[in-house]
């Protein structure tokens, strides 16, 4: 295990934010388009919408997560709620930057911005399916982030005399 549980507190950011993320958008798109598919049809969009989430969310899930928790430890608040709000405050501004970058490097169609335009895809899909479904994915991410970051969290032991 890493010191301070940092390999737990990524990992964990980068799945559960990515797969919030994807949930809140597979389900706006099935409100949206009122389908009568099978429940098996849902499933299969659901895991679709999870695994393309993974690939394409994770650098912003992996900056959203250091930025959070930097912020957090900077201001000593260890509460899940203050988390959540903050992580409902940065993960909507990360996701507009990530995702205004995208658009930016998708109309100049460089050759050397391939790589960047991988990492910025997933903001990008967001922004697109709307922006206000950050808000929900980084508040429920935080809250769960925090309750890693204190698990882990190194115990003060009592001085004895």
């Amino acid at each position: 295990m890493t010191r301070r549980g940092s390999l737990v507190y990524y990992l964990s950011a980068w799945i559960l934010g990515c797969f919030f993320m994807s949930l809140l958008i597979w389900i706006k798109d099935m409100y949206a388009a009122k389908l009568d598919h099978p429940v098996a049809g849902f499933a299969f969009g659901l895991l679709s919408f999870a695994f393309f989430g993974l690939v394409s969310g994770a650098a912003a899930a992996l900056i959203i997560a250091f930025l959070l928790r930097r912020l957090m430890s900077a201001l000593k608040c260890k509460n899940p709620v203050h988390w959540a709000v903050a992580g409902a405050i940065l993960a909507p501004v990360i996701i507009a930057i990530f995702g205004t970058w995208g658009r930016h490097l998708e109309i100049q169609q460089r050759a050397g911005t391939r790589l960047l335009g991988l990492l910025t895809f997933g903001p990008k899909t967001v922004l697109e399916a709307g922006w206000w479904l950050a808000i929900p994915a980084g508040a429920a991410t935080a809250f769960l982030l925090c309750r890693i970051q204190r698990a882990f969290a190194p115990e003060k032991t009592p001085v004895s005399a």
